[in-house]
């Protein structure tokens, strides 16, 4: 049963009635892949960890991670194999990009949505092009055929970036995340960067609170304020998502079933 993925509780609800009207999505098929910008402090890493641990808790996808910053605030899951910082995380976006191009080439029927979960993007991109602008056009590119093609495929992408600028995605790759979140203080330049408009484009500029964001959601008429719920013990939220990690499949022997051209896969 698909619970649903609960992004934060609309902020005009609480703030005028004191009631929690929560700001939900379907993850697989629907609503597959994520885009959440914010800069540093606007609570955007917390809340990442928090729609992760929804995901895993909720059986809704299994979830490759590829964290190129290796923050202390995803230290303990150092070690799983569903999990790869630094440099590692090239690794990691290159195995999911096979396994992807195995499922899509050999026409495999997912029994299960797949999530590349990528944080830091425009740090991953920089370091890569400091190696060779072919290396940052190549993760680009691979990153935006996903995007393009793997909603079909029940695959996804949900991708962390400070700044949603044009030069750290390929032509039309941003519009194909079916829900784009924005934390913190959005300039109107980002307003429209990230694809916003409607009533609150005339005041993009509000100073939010650390938690609260602007959520586009494809289908919906207007953007939604949220204010995602205040994590007590974020220590046990990463332990929590470590061990939801450690009991799935491991990517790579799922790579090989897909090469071997299995008609399902779990």
């Amino acid at each position: 049963m698909i619970r649903g993925m609960v992004l934060g509780y609309d902020t005009q609800s609480w703030q005028n009635f004191r009631v929690k009207v929560p700001v939900t999505i379907i993850l697989p098929k629907k609503n597959s892949s994520i885009l959440i910008a914010g800069k540093s402090g606007s609570g955007k890493s917390l809340s990442a960890r928090y729609y992760l641990y929804q995901i895993l808790h909720n059986r809704e996808s299994y979830v490759c991670m590829a964290d190129y910053k290796a923050g202390e605030e995803y230290e303990a899951l150092e070690g799983s194999p569903s999990y790869a910082s630094g440099e590692n995380a090239f690794q990691m976006l290159d195995t999911f990009y096979q396994f992807f191009n195995e499922v899509r080439k050999k026409r495999i029927r997912l029994k299960k949505h797949y999530t590349l979960f990528i944080e830091e993007w425009s740090g991953l991109l920089t370091y890569a092009e400091n190696q060779s602008k072919k290396q940052k056009t190549d993760i680009m590119a691979k990153i935006g055929e996903i995007l393009a093609v793997g909603r079909g495929l029940n695959i996804g992408i949900i991708l962390c970036v400070q700044r949603a600028d044009a030069s750290y995605f390929s032509a039309g790759t941003r519009d194909q995340f079916q829900v784009v979140i924005s934390f913190g203080r959005c300039s109107a330049e980002q307003f429209r960067m990230l694809g916003f408009h409607g009533e609150l484009e005339e005041n993009p500029t509000a100073n939010y609170k650390s938690g609260q964001a602007l959520v586009l959601v494809d289908g919906q008429e207007a953007i939604r304020e949220i204010t995602v719920p205040w994590i007590l013990n974020e220590k046990e939220l990463c332990q929590q998502i470590r061990y939801l990690l450690d009991r799935q499949p491991d990517l790579t022997a799922l790579y090989r079933a897909a090469a071997e051209g299995r008609s399902t896969v779990k």
